[in-house]
């Protein structure tokens, strides 16, 4: 999970609870969970329309999500993505997509486990 996810995010979104609680880190994994599928999807949507107003939009949100949950990687990825769409660098875009839906299948694994020591 370390080589995916900083954990001193991780760690610091814990701390914000006095009482050791977890429920904001156990909300923002399961909205990241729950948005990410479509964000990716706009992601490669935008990909096959040429629309790079629309890629450019679903990596910053996707950027933001990932980045506050310490998916560096797929935070990484969509900065990249973010930077080629908006200077409408198809060939870039082309590249960074699978790079997008394998780091963010990445991320999708390990909070998904990390969520379930909190939930289980």
């Amino acid at each position: 999970m370390d080589n995916v996810l900083d954990m001193s995010i991780v760690e610091e979104l814990l701390s914000f609870a006095d009482d050791g609680d977890p429920e904001l880190l156990v909300d923002l994994i399961q909205m990241f969970l729950e948005d990410g599928p479509s964000k990716v999807r706009s992601i490669t949507e935008g990909l096959e329309e040429g629309d790079f107003e629309k890629v450019e939009r679903a990596a910053h949100s996707l950027k933001g999500t990932s980045g506050n949950l310490g998916a560096k990687f797929l935070q990484d990825s969509c900065e990249a993505m973010q930077l080629a769409s908006r200077n409408q660098e198809m060939e870039n875009v082309r590249t960074l997509t699978p790079q997008i839906v394998t780091n963010y299948h990445d991320a999708e694994l390990a909070l998904q486990k990390l969520l379930n020591s909190y939930t289980s």
